[in-house]
């Protein structure tokens, strides 16, 4: 392994994370990748491919493990890239991992949610479950379509850490010739706007479904982003920072694309699919609609009014139907931009 190089241990072979291994496998000398479930493991390590969102076959550099011990080990970085309503029952293994070895490796997190029940974000989830404050815990987000970066296209993300000098110190190590990674400070900023899009992505795949045309869409991005603002200030985040590429960047990308599954969802909500349905027929996670739920109730506790997303609520709870949801944005009182 090159001096240069950080041993990276994924965690989800998923489209994302599966992407991830492939991609730093390329450039870097060794990375784990860990699949909860053992038979697509098996089949990995068995063809040294992997099948979601393209086919693509895995450098040498590139170890396969179903055993999550055996994957951690030397690790010197671990990115999860679980789905946030897992994040934590995942992180509590790999704690009792750490804790026995006695190490504190670094953990980002690459999924775009909140945890239900909590409505935490996933840097505090993974802080709760490591149960250890000053764990060094970051955020990776951006416009970051795996199957476009699977494809060999270029792409840009922030990684993000209350501690602006431990982004910095790992941000190389997750960058390659086709993936920039910039750096930042504003944790909370860098997790909500990957979250909060997905709701806006979800609304914009009912407003093309409908055809209601570029004029009705771009009015909707424009507010979905002050939405995601407004919530993210008062959580604490720097307005700055969504309109960099981990809020507009990542709304732009999620909102027009047919590879996104949030998009997808709101297409099929959009041609008269329930929920569950749409989900069904997307047939991957798609964090959005966990993430709705969650961030409404938030709002609600917090007093902030979020239109856009409740509308996007009422439509998967059935209460509404798709085309009343733009109805009602388009019906609310007159105001001041």
């Amino acid at each position: 392994m090159s001096t240069k190089d950080k041993a990276i241990c994924i965690i989800g072979a998923g489209a994302w994370g599966g992407t991830l291994a492939w991609l730093l496998g390329e450039h870097k000398s060794k990375i784990s990748l860990w699949s909860h479930d053992k038979a697509k493991g098996d089949e990995i390590i068995q063809s040294r491919k992997l099948k979601t969102p393209c086919e693509l076959s895995l450098s040498n550099s590139v170890h396969v493990y179903n055993d999550l011990e055996h994957a951690l080990e030397d690790a010197e970085l671990i990115v999860m890239a679980c789905n946030s309503q897992s994040m934590r029952e995942m992180m509590e293994k790999i704690k009792v991992i750490l804790d026995k070895n006695k190490l504190k490796t670094p953990v980002v997190s690459v999924a775009k949610g909140l945890e239900r029940g909590s409505l935490l974000r996933m840097s505090e989830v993974l802080r709760q479950a490591s149960k250890d404050p000053n764990h060094p815990v970051c955020a990776l987000s951006g416009p970051n379509l795996a199957f476009e970066i699977a494809s060999g296209k270029p792409a840009a993300a922030v990684l993000a850490c209350d501690d602006l000098e431990v982004a910095r110190g790992l941000q190389k190590a997750l960058s390659c010739p086709t993936f920039r990674v910039y750096s930042s400070d504003d944790l909370i900023g860098v997790e909500l706007g990957g979250t909060i899009k997905n709701i806006i992505a979800i609304a914009a795949g009912i407003s093309d479904g409908l055809n209601l045309g570029v004029n009705a869409k771009s009015a909707l991005l424009t507010r979905g982003l002050a939405e995601m603002v407004r919530l993210s200030k008062a959580m604490g985040a720097k307005s700055s920072t969504l309109w960099g590429l981990s809020g507009m960047g990542d709304l732009f990308a999620t909102c027009q694309s047919p590879l996104s599954r949030n998009y997808n969802i709101g297409l099929q909500l959009a041609a008269g699919k329930s929920v569950d349905e749409a989900l069904s027929i997307v047939k991957a996670t798609a964090e959005g609609v966990e993430t709705t739920y969650a961030v409404c109730e938030l709002s609600k506790n917090m007093g902030i009014e979020l239109p856009i997303a409740e509308q996007v609520q009422a439509t998967m709870k059935g209460n509404v139907t798709a085309r009343d949801t733009i109805m009602s944005l388009m019906a609310r009182p007159l105001s001041v931009e």
